[in-house]
């Protein structure tokens, strides 16, 4: 009884402080100015511990009612936070000062967020500013270079295309390597978000700081902030505009007609289809009629050159004039072409309400021909306190895209590039001539008879309420959907290859919905403070699609799947996947300097069967602030050193959805009946692949925060690789999913951010980021091969290289060495025997497979390649690593400088140790189509005779066919180091003061000049040095150029 007297006695004398508190109200008003004096506007002003607060007018002022002893907190981007309790005066002057990297900065993590001082993990934070005043489509094109441990790169330049990311290299073999990107806790893609939108980009690297993501987090994962609206603030409405021109960045020079015919004209009689000189329909022939698509004829006795038209005397007979049209198809295909974007905000609220609604357009016409894309994006964000316990924050966000891109980028691109200048544009009637087949069109016929276009819909929505349900304790649930709808159709008229009218659609739509509800607690006691989270997580994914075609309309006016008779294909599906976990996390620290972190996961997948559906994932991490010890005072200019640890484990459940359980297919047909039969083996055995982790790192901050540096070093390694493995063709199934395998990805991470120059009207800020990745196999299913190896070569004595093997790194390729260059009869006569050598000699008249002529390459044999006859032969055996796909290194540096008004920003990124085998630039040496291929100028350089200086063999008319594949085979005459440094971002901006908007009804004016892409410094010609960076080496002949943009836009804020 006595205990529930105290207990009653206590909770009174509670409710009276309360009271007693709350009349004690008092209304405090001040002003914020920075170290140097100036009026900082949009400072924020909060009661530590609640979402009460305001933000500062255009005049640095503020005005907030707070009770007696409060303390609050003070914040801007690019100063140190300020704590200061409120005391009986009413009036504070504060001061911020600037800071490179606020260590009291609040970071996103997982489910909540953390002070930057006491971070153990490694995370990486980057405002949205850093996406500002750049002229591009996408966020991963604008984050290229600026984050540390993060690769960003873009393999097709395609307008609208996403960016590829790699965090720390991956980590996996075959499966995926995507990093999980949520957006205000919703997953999905970068994919339609407005780069004007976001606020904050967080970087998860390390397992400790992703394990509480679990299955899908084994590639890291990227958490992006929109902006949302800031109480005590009037409404604020902000437009931008800008407009760019743009190129594309990186072209090749080809021959034009006249050094064309010198050259093709005399090789083609040498070689053994010399009748081509003089047949119809063909690019350097003289016997080209007046319907045929290539000009070069014959002049005509007496006749005058027609308009249009080009004139010189034919190589194999001077007497003769050969008359041709000169034609740049590069040209047609690239051109200048307008990118715009508009942005419009409205922001404001006060302490019950806050808000943040934007629309944004952005169109891209594309530089390439019959290209292009536009995107319009509406968001809308809502923070809403209910009562002094309940709160809601909800949120949506809508885009669609509009795309129009070439089904088959080979075809359209490089045998459009490859379209011979000879060929004449148009036909008589006005309509683009044809080209040499359907595959190697014309690039103006493809746009002329084609239609293709795709639209994406996206629409994210959220609402997570917080229940507070005591100081420190709090409780939030999330319920969110995404769903993703797009549409992709093409036509095709009648033309001279295909005059049935092929047309097709198809759709597909993904829907994610997800839940998670979780409860937060936060407690200090003296110099002890802890926090502890735990929740549970539902999230469902269906995916459809539906896609048909059909030939045979009446019309090219009817573009409808209805109007053609004759159904060629009909596909359909339906997928479901679901995931459920369970996380939770503990902090604590000691004295503010003593830190430590523990998280887990545990997930199921609906992908595995029962028994191996659910993954534990646990993660640790631990931190000393060594700077704040006694025996580190006496060093000078030491603002702060935090040593950092951490180990934990991640998932990957990559694998098709049913590839645990086996698949089925319904085309199978018995006695001409339907079927079922099954497709794939069922293995029940299959789990999660898991990677473990650790990191060791620090982070170090001097001269009062003007130098800071963060590094860390990781060793990751996954284990129960999903791996496909063959089987015996006994087994009716080609290969079986497994868990078997093991790899590697290790290297280090370094950021550094410097204030080299401050003064009262002028200051220098750089940023620095590097990042070294390097991979290892340790692991593969057993074969009997030499380490297991899962293709490549073997050779003759048993051993084997290339494909992926044991002790040995990923993402290598391999092609043939060029020895020397053959000069001598002699040397021709005693050249190894080559498997592709066609061997046709002009002094014979004959082909005989195997042997070489004068001018063709000498090719290293490989030591224990096979042998014919006793002798050595070139034959596949003969390969030799050519390079990596993947750099080791990767990094950043941007430089801004700020002048008064005036602010200008450099930054440049580059890429180091991948190699470029650039198939582009041997396609056009090759002369191929019966020598209807165009050539590159640097055929100008190829062998011509003894002594000649060159890397270049002889040039032969219809290299793969009539020569002996000089110029048609992975070579190192062709390879590149893919090392570059790009001029990635140049930007100057002036902001017009605010005594001269005042007047206006404005708060802020802006105008920017840009440029983008604006050079690369590489020994890689014609296609971006950037396109070798993929994880599997497939040519890069069918890419779209890097795009060059100069930009000028203007911001303003009402």
């Amino acid at each position: 009884m006595r205990k529930i007297y105290r207990f009653l006695a206590l909770l009174i004398g509670l409710i009276a402080s309360i009271t007693f508190l709350r009349a004690q109200e008092i209304a405090v008003t001040g002003e914020v100015r920075d170290n140097e004096g100036e009026t900082l506007p949009g400072v924020s002003v909060v009661a530590k511990g609640t979402i009460h607060g305001t933000v500062t007018d255009i005049d640095g002022n503020f005005k907030l009612a707070v009770t007696s002893g409060t303390t609050l907190v003070f914040s801007y981007v690019g100063y140190q936070t300020l704590e200061i309790k409120v005391t009986d005066s009413r009036k504070m002057n504060v001061v911020l000062n600037t800071s490179t990297v606020g260590l009291d900065e609040l970071v996103v993590v997982g489910y909540g967020t953390q002070s930057r001082r006491t971070i153990t993990s490694a995370i990486t934070k980057v405002g949205g500013e850093v996406l500002q005043n750049v002229p591009v489509n996408t966020v991963g094109e604008g984050l290229k270079g600026k984050i540390a441990g993060t690769r960003i790169y873009s393999n097709n330049n395609t307008p609208g295309e996403d960016a590829t990311i790699r965090i720390r290299g991956g980590s996996s073999i075959n499966k995926s390597n995507e990093p999980l990107i949520l957006v205000d806790g919703v997953e999905r893609a970068f994919g339609g978000i407005n780069p004007n939108d976001i606020e904050s980009i967080e970087v998860l690297k390390d397992a400790s700081s992703t394990a509480i993501y679990g299955s899908r987090a084994s590639n890291g994962v990227v958490l992006i902030t929109t902006k949302k609206g800031s109480a005590g603030k009037a409404p604020n409405i902000t437009f931008e505009a800008n407009m760019a021109l743009q190129e594309a960045g990186m072209l090749y020079k080809f021959m034009n007609a006249e050094d064309y015919l010198n050259i093709v004209r005399p090789a083609v009689a040498a070689g053994p289809n010399a009748k081509f000189n003089w047949m119809d329909g063909y690019s350097a022939s003289s016997g080209n009629t007046a319907t045929s698509i290539y000009s070069t004829r014959y002049l005509g006795e007496g006749e005058a050159v027609p308009a249009g038209y080009h004139s010189m005397p034919d190589p194999l007979d001077p007497t003769k004039t050969l008359i041709f049209q000169d034609n740049n198809f590069q040209d047609e295909i690239y051109k200048q072409a307008v990118w715009q974007n508009y942005y419009v905000g409205l922001d404001g609220g006060n302490e019950g309400v806050r808000y943040n609604v934007s629309l944004g357009y952005t169109d891209d016409a594309g530089i390439a021909l019959a290209t292009g894309f536009d995107r319009l994006n509406l968001r809308s964000n809502i923070d809403v306190n209910i009562n002094k316990y309940l709160s809601l924050v909800a949120g949506f966000d809508y885009s669609r895209a509009n795309s129009q891109e070439y089904p088959n980028q080979m075809n359209v691109i490089s045998r459009g590039l490859a379209t011979p200048p000879t060929q004449k544009k148009y036909n008589e009637d006005g309509t683009p001539t044809k080209g040499y087949n359907a595959t190697s069109p014309n690039p103006l016929w493809y746009a002329y008879y084609n239609d293709q276009g795709r639209e994406d819909k996206r629409l994210s929505a959220y609402g997570k309420l917080t229940y507070r349900i005591f100081n420190g304790l709090k409780v939030e649930s999330q319920l969110s959907t995404y769903n993703h709808h797009y549409t992709s159709d093409s036509f095709q008229r009648a033309n001279e290859f295909n005059g049935l009218r092929p047309a097709s659609s198809s759709f597909g739509e993904l829907r994610r919905d997800k839940l998670e509800t979780y409860a937060t607690y936060n407690k200090g006691i003296d110099d002890h403070s802890f926090s502890m989270m735990g929740g549970y997580s539902y999230q469902k994914d269906d995916n459809r699609s539906l896609g048909a075609s059909v030939d045979g309309a009446s019309s090219d006016k009817v573009a409808t799947l209805t109007a053609g008779p004759n159904k060629k294909d009909a596909t359909s599906s339906f997928t479901r996947d679901v995931t459920i976990g369970y996380f939770g996390r503990l902090t604590y620290d000691f004295q503010k300097k003593y830190l430590f972190s523990a998280t887990f996961r545990e997930d199921a997948s609906s992908r595995f069967v029962k028994g191996k559906q659910w993954g534990f994932f646990p993660g640790l991490s631990a931190g000393w602030i060594i700077s704040d010890e006694a025996f580190m005072q006496e060093i000078k200019n030491l603002d702060n050193l935090k040593l950092r640890v951490s180990y934990g484990q991640t998932g990957n459940n990559a694998i098709g959805l049913y590839d645990a359980y086996g698949k089925y297919s319904t085309n199978a047909r018995y006695d001409g009946n339907a079927g079922i039969i099954a497709s794939t083996m069922p293995n029940m055995d299959l789990t999660w692949e898991t990677s473990t982790q650790l990191d060791l790192g620090f982070d170090l901050s001097l001269f009062n925060n003007r130098l800071t540096l963060a590094t860390d070093y990781f060793d990751k390694r996954t284990e129960n690789l999903l791996f496909s493995k063959e089987l015996p063709n006994t087994t009716g199934f080609s290969s079986v999913q497994t868990n078997i395998g093991e790899v590697k990805f290790y290297g280090f991470d370094l950021e550094i951010a410097s204030t080299n120059i401050r003064t009262s009207d002028f200051e220098w800020d750089s940023k620095f980021t590097l990042s070294f990745v390097k991979n290892k196999v340790l692991k593969l299913p057993d074969n009997g091969r030499d380490r297991n190896r899962i293709g490549g070569i073997t050779l003759a004595d048993g051993t084997a290289f290339g494909g992926t093997a044991e002790g040995e790194p990923l993402y290598r390729y391999y092609g043939y060495m060029a020895d020397y260059i053959i000069e001598t009869q002699e040397q021709a006569d005693n050249a190894m025997y080559d498997n592709s050598a066609k061997g046709y000699r002009q002094t014979d008249n004959k082909k005989i497979a195997g042997r070489k002529q004068i001018g063709d390459y000498e090719w290293v044999n490989r030591p224990r390649s096979q042998t014919k006859n006793g002798k050595d032969y070139i034959d596949s055996q003969d390969q030799f690593l050519l390079g990596y796909t993947v750099p080791h290194t990767t990094g950043g540096l941007s430089n801004n400088f700020t002048y008064k008004n005036f602010s200008m920003n450099i930054f440049v990124d580059w890429a180091l140790g991948h190699s470029i085998n650039n198939n582009s630039e041997m396609r056009y040496f090759m002369n191929t189509f019966a020598n209807n291929y165009t050539l590159i100028d640097k055929v100008k350089q190829t062998w011509k005779q003894p002594g000649d200086q060159t890397k270049y063999a002889r040039f032969t008319a219809n290299d793969p066919d009539d020569g002996n594949s000089n110029f048609s085979r992975t070579s190192n005459v062709f390879n590149y180091k893919g090392d570059y440094l790009c001029i990635r971002e140049i930007s100057m901006q002036y902001n017009v003061p605010a005594s001269k908007l005042t007047k206006l009804g404005m708060q802020n004016l802006a105008i920017t000049i840009a440029g983008n892409n604006l050079h690369y410094f590489t020994a890689v010609e014609g296609v971006s040095p950037e396109v070798g960076a993929s994880t599997t080496y497939s040519g890069n002949y069918y890419n779209y150029p890097p795009t060059r943009k100069y930009s000028v836009g203007i911001k303003v804020t009402f």
